[in-house]
């Protein structure tokens, strides 16, 4: 489960980093955060900040596909499980953050695309997430029980303590490998301190 979420969470990375290079954009990405290298527009930002949360959204989803006629604890199926869990995590997480700071980041960002606020995504994320994991749960016939829950909200918990170190790591000794830059009507992005 940690190696898939940090495979996830790469690999969300990288989402964003392709929405910048199809908009001519150099960007670079650490472990946690995407990083365009010239100053952009909101626009540009906005289509970078939907690459993210896009392979996010496949990858769970995607899992899904991988296994729902799988044998259950299968290795196929124990691999796409995990990834399934890792990144319906990251989709209530952020949710949730975002409720909680009533400040959406990235999928605000994203959702001004649409003439969205980032409430929609915030509530829309978890209800996909919860869709397939009740999907998940009833097609494998997953127990629920209190031992179960404890076990996936031990599970949650690994996920998020794992983030937290991945960040801690790459604020300490990655971003100030790549530029400030401005994006307009925005602030900046990945200031120096």
């Amino acid at each position: 489960m940690i190696v898939t979420g940090i495979i996830s969470t790469l690999l969300h990375e990288l989402g964003h980093c392709i929405f910048y290079w199809i908009q001519g954009i150099p960007a670079g990405m650490s472990l946690v955060m995407e990083f365009p290298l010239v100053d952009i527009s909101a626009r540009q930002y906005s289509i970078g900040s939907l690459g993210g949360p896009l392979v996010s959204i496949i990858l769970f989803i995607g899992s899904w596909f991988m296994i729902r006629n799988s044998k259950k604890k299968s290795a196929k199926w124990n691999i796409f499980s995990a990834f399934l869990l890792a990144n319906s995590f990251y989709l209530i997480f952020r949710s949730l953050l975002a409720l909680a700071k009533n400040y959406g980041g990235e999928i605000e960002s994203m959702m001004n695309l649409f003439g969205l606020n980032f409430y929609t995504a915030a509530i829309a994320f978890p209800v996909l997430a919860i869709a397939i994991l009740i999907l998940w749960i009833r097609k494998f016939n997953i127990r629920i029980s209190l031992k179960n829950a404890g076990y996936y909200v031990l599970l949650f918990i690994a996920y998020m303590a794992t983030i937290l170190v991945m960040e801690e790591i790459d604020s300490n000794h990655f971003w100030g490998n790549f530029p400030s830059i401005q994006i307009e009507d925005w602030g900046i992005h990945n200031p120096h301190l």
